[in-house]
């Protein structure tokens, strides 16, 4: 029986890519205690690895958890153009927060350079275009850098993001899917994106085709909380119907 659990366990983890301990404690119907120790098993031997606040799949794909500098390379193209339809959401005056991304990167190329603009920001790169435009008010959140995602973390219930009032939030994701909802593999970046979708009026989910029907570790807030997804092609039809059904509005 535990010879049986511990092998599917390990196809459920390789399936999903990355999953938390409750996850896998709620699907198998053990208890935590039971879950720990089967995953010890798996990761002497070499199948799973464990990461902070859950475990990861040793096969798990380059979308998740990968470089920045490579997620860059990755799906160029399609990034710029989501980044320009997304660009066209800005309107003169407006308090927006832009993620941290190799998509969202993209928008303040885009812009009409007066065009005046509040832009909160958690992204080094976000940060470094915005410097450079003299109708932009900046206000960067986080306290410690993080390299491998060019980001600022390190924000908690006291920092001024749980003051500001936000109109428009445009989000990263490396997964998007209708029963998870949009998800990343960055513990450190999720309290920030669950505060973010908090505190924003409209919320437009940036992501190219690629993330379509696929779940990182976190989910950060569940899909029908999004107001807009702007993307490089027609949606998935689960995912279209899913939209079309919540009003939400779909932009490729």
């Amino acid at each position: 029986m535990k010879a049986k659990r511990i092998v599917e366990i390990e196809h459920f983890i390789n399936i999903k890519n990355a999953v938390t301990l409750e996850e896998l404690s709620k699907n198998f119907n053990v208890s935590i205690n039971t879950i720990r120790r089967d995953i010890n098993q798996l990761v002497k031997m070499d199948k799973v690895k464990k990461v902070y606040g859950g475990v990861e799949s040793v096969n798990i794909s380059h979308s998740i958890a990968t470089d920045f500098n490579d997620r860059n390379i990755e799906h160029s193209e399609d990034k710029r153009h989501i980044g320009k339809l997304a660009a066209q959401k800005l309107e003169a005056g407006d308090v927006v927060y832009i993620d941290t991304g190799t998509t969202t990167m993209h928008i303040l190329d885009y812009i009409d350079k007066s065009l005046p603009l509040t832009v909160i920001t958690n992204s080094l790169d976000v940060m470094n275009k915005a410097v450079q435009l003299e109708s932009i008010d900046l206000f960067i959140i986080g306290e410690q850098f993080k390299k491998t995602t060019r980001s600022f973390i390190g924000v908690d219930r006291h920092s001024l993001l749980n003051k500001m009032n936000i109109q428009k939030a445009f989000m990263a994701a490396t997964g998007i899917n209708v029963p998870n909802g949009l998800s990343n593999s960055e513990v450190e970046e999720n309290y920030i994106k669950q505060l973010v979708m908090k505190k924003s009026k409209q919320k437009y989910i940036c992501v190219d085709s690629s993330k379509m029907n696929k779940s990182t570790l976190l989910t950060y807030a569940p899909l029908d909380s999004v107001h807009s997804i702007i993307t490089n092609q027609p949606l998935p039809e689960n995912i279209s119907d899913f939209a079309e059904k919540n009003g939400i509005e779909v932009n490729y």
